[in-house]
């Protein structure tokens, strides 16, 4: 005789067996279909150049091509809402870095996403050093340079820098040196690292912030000129007459830069699992190593958890910077 509760019991499993039994399907058919990686920059940037070496690795692992779609502009906001409007399916995936992960949420007041609350996060990828840069022909031959002649300038002759858009982390780090050092700075915001390295390099802009392995290559052809490297305690292997912010007295503005990857919120979690072993294998390739490895940048995975916590300390911290600097953006 099968018991009353024997019934209950069975009544519940089925169904919990059934859901098992979908999500195992679900995870051992995917991908079913090409997978996108959303940038939230232009292509030829640093983050764009990254992705399309990750996606190639990825493309043999999952057996499904991982395709780069680039979506610029709003601080990452344009890219975020999109991937936040796909199915939870694992299909699309959205690549970012400290502006778009961390710094929005204080940067503006009707930002259309939470980071956190809208996206799983799957792993952080990389942490990267950057370098302060000049135009060969620069009157700046170091940042004490740079900071009298900001000190010294107008508000209508103020020294022009250029960034991958508002809210980046080079455009906020060039406020932060306004700040620290009370020099007459001015903002020239561009749509990508590409861009404004170009006109860097033909002296429309005076000095700019930006990620060491993207603007090395224009300082070894002697297109551009290091004034200091930040986020790093060492000084960089190619760059090794180069004094490190913390040497020139700066430790408080010694921040890296650094990218990671997330996926819309509600994806399965073996799906989830599946992305993350496949990002996790390209980010460690040697590929990376050999192309990125002596130009300040570090492979860094974090399980989800921890690149969780590390995007809400980072939101954290970067939001008291924010709002002591007193940036506000639309």
């Amino acid at each position: 005789m099968i018991s009353r509760r024997s019934l209950i019991f069975s009544g519940t499993a089925l169904p919990l067996a059934a859901a098992t039994s979908l999500a195992l399907a679900q995870a051992a058919s995917f991908p079913r279909r090409p997978v996108l990686w959303v940038v939230p920059y232009p292509a030829g940037g640093f983050g764009d150049v990254v992705s399309r070496v990750l996606a190639q690795h990825m493309t043999a692992t999952l057996k499904q091509p991982v395709v780069i779609e680039n979506k610029p502009g709003a601080g990452g906001q344009i890219a975020a809402a999109y991937v936040k409007q796909q199915p939870a399916d694992g299909h699309t995936l959205l690549y970012g870095d400290i502006g778009p992960f961390a710094m929005n949420a204080a940067l503006y007041p009707k930002l259309n996403y939470n980071t956190l609350k809208d996206f799983a996060p799957l792993t952080r990828l990389l942490t990267s050093s950057l370098i302060l840069v000049v135009p060969p022909s620069s009157p700046y031959k170091s940042v004490d340079d740079l900071i009298k002649a900001a000190k010294t300038r107008s508000a209508d002759r103020a020294v022009t820098y250029g960034s991958y858009g508002i809210g980046s982390q080079p455009h906020i780090w060039m406020e932060m040196l306004k700040r620290e050092t009370h020099g007459s700075f001015q903002h020239v915001a561009y749509k990508g690292a590409a861009p404004a390295v170009q006109d860097l390099m033909g002296g429309h802009i005076e000095v700019m912030l930006d990620v060491a392995a993207n603007s090395l290559p224009y300082v070894q052809e002697g297109k551009l000129r290091v004034l200091a490297v930040i986020g790093s305690d060492k000084r960089l292997e190619r760059l090794p007459q180069v004094p490190t912010l913390s040497e020139l007295g700066h430790p408080s503005l010694n921040a890296p830069g650094w990218t990671g990857v997330v996926v819309k919120a509600g994806t399965p979690p073996d799906i989830a699992t599946q992305l993350r072993t496949a990002v996790v294998q390209a980010i460690e390739s040697d590929e990376i190593r050999r192309r990125f490895g002596d130009l300040g940048v570090t492979p860094a995975p974090q399980t989800p958890q921890e690149f969780s916590r590390f995007i809400e300390s980072e939101t954290k911290r970067w939001g008291s910077v924010i709002r002591s600097a007193g940036v506000v953006l639309e």
